[in-house]
């Protein structure tokens, strides 16, 4: 009988220059990160993507996690965890954007948030928030406006 042996590795797909504090403190440092490397607000269809940290809120990682559709995202707890254990992180903010420039969340994106923070939670990780990138520099954030706890 033979047994196939398989090897998961990170490659690096590329390097962003990043200028902004590499510590998270505040879902308004959340959302600029975001924008400075996503460069979400101006993008035509939704895009869900992380930011991956470490114990200390240090950025170790971002990734591009799914690009949805005009205006949906289709992500999958298994799309995330798996590149949040890759990063080796303690904790994950996720980030999307809203192409028609509102970023008041939608039943989907509550919805979501509840299924990731259940996944995270069985996983060791936390989710710390949810940012929606909206036009002009606005965003929304779970943790200001709503307990992350759903």
């Amino acid at each position: 009988m033979l047994i196939t042996f398989q090897k998961l590795a990170i490659v690096k797909e590329e390097k962003k220059r990043y200028s902004l504090e590499p510590f998270i403190q505040s879902p308004n440092e959340a959302a600029h990160a975001f924008q400075a490397i996503f460069e979400l607000e101006n993008a035509a269809e939704e895009i869900f993507c992380a930011l991956f940290l470490n114990t200390k809120n240090k950025i170790i990682g971002a990734a591009e996690i799914s690009h949805g559709t005009l205006n949906a995202s289709l992500a999958h707890p298994r799309e995330l965890f798996k590149k949040a254990l890759f990063h080796n992180a303690a904790a994950v903010i996720i980030g999307h954007n809203h192409p028609s420039g509102d970023p008041e969340p939608s039943r989907e994106d509550i919805e979501l948030l509840t299924k990731l923070k259940e996944a995270g939670e069985i996983l060791g990780i936390r989710i710390l928030d949810q940012i929606i990138i909206g036009d002009n520099g606005g965003f929304y954030s779970f943790s200001l406006h709503k307990p992350i706890i759903i």
